[in-house]
């Protein structure tokens, strides 16, 4: 019998526990509210803010990193408040969504923005 083989497994077993650990410090976890938000998000700005329709006229504004700007692309600050107004509200060709999306969901979604780079 080998007896280096309980001792290299044993190395493997822990190099593979390092690893998962570093991996999942890389990832940032996301709360509840969060995941909820991500939910959303794919429902209702996916497919416009993601893959827009090349026959739009005006592309929508791509979301990633929003709230590393100074000022949102209508020039308002780059606020959870703004944020949360724009989407209640609508703007331009992105409709309201006031009566799609409950203000829990609202919040929601302005917490997964904050996330989304």
């Amino acid at each position: 019998m080998n007896r280096g083989l309980p001792l290299l497994s044993a190395l493997l077993a822990l190099l593979s526990a390092l690893l998962s650990t570093a991996a999942c410090r890389s990832q940032e976890q996301l709360s509840n509210a969060e995941i909820q938000g991500q939910r959303l998000y794919d429902t209702h700005c996916y497919e416009c803010h993601e893959n827009p329709h090349p026959d739009l006229h005006k592309l929508p504004t791509n979301l990633h990193g929003l709230f590393l700007r100074k000022s949102l692309p209508s020039g308002d600050p780059a606020t959870d408040e703004q944020v949360r107004k724009t989407i209640v509200e609508g703007r331009g060709t992105m409709p309201a969504f006031d009566r799609r999306l409950r203000e829990e969901d609202v919040q929601d979604l302005v917490k997964y923005l904050r996330k989304l780079k």
